[in-house]
Parts: C-alpha cells; structure tokens; sequence
C-alpha cells in the first residue's frame, strides 16, 4: 500500500541581507545573524561549490546553500 503524501506545501522565506532561504519557523538567519525575514521572493539559486561559482562571486555568496535572487 503507498503513503499517503502531505498535499501541504512548505512556507519558506528568504533573508533581506543575504538572500538565504530558510524554513518559515525560523527568526534569524543562521548566515548573517539578520532577521528581516520575508516570504516575498523570487526565483531559487542552489550553491553547491561557492568557493568556485562565478554565480555566488557575483551575488557576494560566501557559503553553499538555497538562496532567493530576488527579495522584496
């Protein structure tokens, strides 16, 4: 017998400062200690290596992660 699957979807937001996505719970972003947290962005940016992406280079992306790469 297949599970049944949660039809809910996750609420996620993304940082103001750094563009990091997080889980709605969250209040401050782990990355850059900030906490204007919004739900209004756009588009989604996956770093796997940012030590060598020209992508996190030039969004100033220290560290691998989800990232939004626009915030309002």
């Amino acid at each position: 017998m297949a599970a049944k699957r949660s039809t809910q979807k996750k609420v996620l937001q993304a940082c103001r400062s750094c563009h990091k996505i997080l889980e709605a719970d969250k209040t401050v972003c782990p990355e850059c200690q900030g906490n204007a947290l919004t739900p209004e962005w756009f588009g989604y940016l996956v770093i796997i290596d940012s030590r060598h992406s020209d992508v996190a280079e030039k969004m100033n992306i220290e560290y691998n992660g989800r990232y939004a790469l626009k915030v309002r």
